[in-house]
């Protein structure tokens, strides 16, 4: 039973990580905006440090533009308004620190923190969903 529950946890991961893989008829704008940025900043498991720099400010727009009165009624719960507000300050993180010129690790490791963080949100909307 262990292997089964391991090996649904290994494809739920593998399939959350894929972009193509993300249940983006979630009817959820900001959310699928936010998604366009992370998608080119996070790319086959890999952190694009380039791309975090050059659009730490537009991930930070669209953090901002992401509310509770925005959210579809259907994923309105404390967990997903809680995953919510941890991850427009991890955004607010990693753009302070591409802004205070950070290392490299640092910021690699908030961003990652914080894809982490988006990829629970989707997975708490999948939740909701079914």
């Amino acid at each position: 039973m262990k292997i089964i529950k391991s090996l649904f946890a290994f494809a739920t991961f593998f399939s959350m990580n894929s972009a193509s893989a993300l249940p983006f008829d979630i009817k959820w704008p900001q959310i699928k905006a936010y998604h366009e940025i992370i998608s080119k900043t996070y790319h086959r498991k890999e952190v694009n440090l380039k791309s975090i720099k050059s659009n730490s400010k537009v991930l930070l727009e669209r953090a901002d533009n992401l509310c509770v009165e925005s959210m579809p009624e259907e994923f309105r719960n404390p967990k997903t308004i809680e995953t919510l507000l941890t991850l427009k300050k991890n955004t607010v993180l990693v753009h302070d620190l591409v802004e205070n010129k950070a290392s490299d690790v640092e910021i690699k490791t908030a961003f990652s923190t914080l894809h982490d963080t988006f990829h629970k949100i989707i997975g708490l909307c999948m939740t909701e969903k079914e």
